[in-house]
C-alpha cells in the first residue's frame, strides 16, 4: 500500500507540472517550457515504472477501493500523456519533414526498456526517436546513451524497427495539434503502454487513421503464411475455416504491420472516413 500510495503521489505530481504556450506557430508544436524538458527528459524511465507498476500488480486490480483510485489516476496520466499509432508510410512522411524543416533529431534507449531492465542481443534497444528541442534535452542529459541523425540515418532506422514488427506510436504532450515529442517505435514484448493495455485495458494511445482489409482472393492462407497473425499486437486477426486470414475491423488499429509483410499481397490498409491524425498532424503529408 505505501508502494502504491509513493507511486500514485509521484506520478500526479509529474503530471500536475505546468505548460506554457511557445512563440509562434511552428511545424513541430512544443510548447513544454525548457525546465519541463529537462524533468521529464530525466526522469522519463521513472514515469514509465511507475505505470508499470500500477499495471502489472494484481493485488490493486483484485481490490475493489484500490482498482478505483488506480482506475481514476490512470485517466488521468492518459489525459496529458498519450499518443497515437501511426504506419511506416506515415513515420516516413514525419520524419523527412522534421529533418528537412532543420529540426534535430536523435534516437537512444527505450525508456521502457530502462524502466523495465529488459534489453535483447538481437533486436535494437535504441528504439526512441526524439525531435526537437526534446531531442536536444536528450542530448544533453544523455550524452552516452543518446546520438544525433541525420534524416537518412533517421529513415534507415525506421524501416528496420518496422522489419523487426516494432509498433510506430508518436506521443506529444498535452494533446495537441502537431505537438510530436517522440516516436517510440515499440517492441511489444517490452512496450508499457502495450503491457497496460493488455493486462488492465488500459490505452493510452489513439488508434491510426487507417484500417486492415484484406483480399481473400490473395491471401496465401494461414499455413503458407500467417505472418500477419503473429505481427499483430491488438487481437484484430483471426482465421476463417478456409484457412484464410481476416481483420477485425473495430479491434485494429491500423499500424499497418500486417501490410508490409503480407506475401500475396492481400492486405491493405483503408483510410477511415473522417479520421485524423492529431499528434502527426501537419507533418505527415496526405
Amino acid at each position: 500500500m505505501n508502494n502504491l500510495r509513493r507511486t500514485s503521489i509521484f506520478t500526479v505530481a509529474l503530471l500536475s507540472l505546468p505548460l506554457h504556450v511557445g512563440h509562434g506557430e511552428e511545424l513541430l508544436r512544443q510548447r513544454a517550457p525548457r525546465w519541463v524538458l529537462f524533468f521529464y527528459s530525466r526522469y522519463e524511465h521513472l514515469i514509465m515504472r511507475s505505470i508499470n507498476y500500477l499495471a502489472s500488480r494484481d493485488w490493486i486490480h483484485d481490490h475493489p477501493s484500490i482498482k478505483r483510485r488506480v482506475d481514476g489516476l490512470t485517466r488521468l496520466i492518459v489525459r496529458f500523456i498519450n499518443g497515437e499509432i501511426i504506419t511506416l508510410d506515415e513515420a516516413r512522411s514525419m520524419v523527412s519533414n522534421i529533418a528537412e524543416h532543420g529540426y534535430t533529431i536523435a534516437v537512444g534507449t527505450c525508456p521502457c526498456r530502462r524502466a523495465r531492465n529488459i534489453f535483447s542481443d538481437h533486436l535494437p534497444n535504441n528504439s526512441d526517436m526524439v525531435f526537437g528541442p526534446w531531442a536536444e534535452e536528450y542530448l544533453r542529459n544523455y550524452p552516452g546513451l543518446y546520438e544525433r541523425l541525420d534524416r537518412e540515418e533517421a529513415m534507415r532506422l525506421v524501416e528496420e524497427f518496422d522489419r523487426h514488427g516494432f509498433i510506430h506510436q508518436i506521443y506529444g504532450w498535452p494533446p495537441r495539434e502537431g505537438a510530436a515529442y517522440v516516436l517510440c517505435n515499440c517492441s511489444p514484448d517490452v512496450c508499457i503502454p502495450l503491457l497496460a493495455r493488455r493486462l488492465r485495458g488500459y490505452d493510452s494511445f489513439r488508434k491510426g487513421r487507417s484500417v486492415a482489409a484484406v483480399d481473400e482472393a490473395s491471401c496465401l492462407g494461414s499455413s503458407e503464411c500467417g505472418t500477419c497473425l503473429k505481427r499483430c499486437n491488438f487481437e484484430a486477426r483471426g482465421v476463417s475455416p478456409s484457412g484464410k486470414v481476416s481483420v477485425d475491423r473495430e479491434k485494429c488499429y491500423g499500424c499497418g504491420l500486417c501490410v508490409s509483410t503480407c506475401k500475396g499481397g492481400a492486405t491493405r490498409l483503408e483510410r477511415k472516413p473522417g479520421s485524423e491524425l492529431l499528434f502527426a498532424r501537419h507533418l505527415v503529408d496526405d
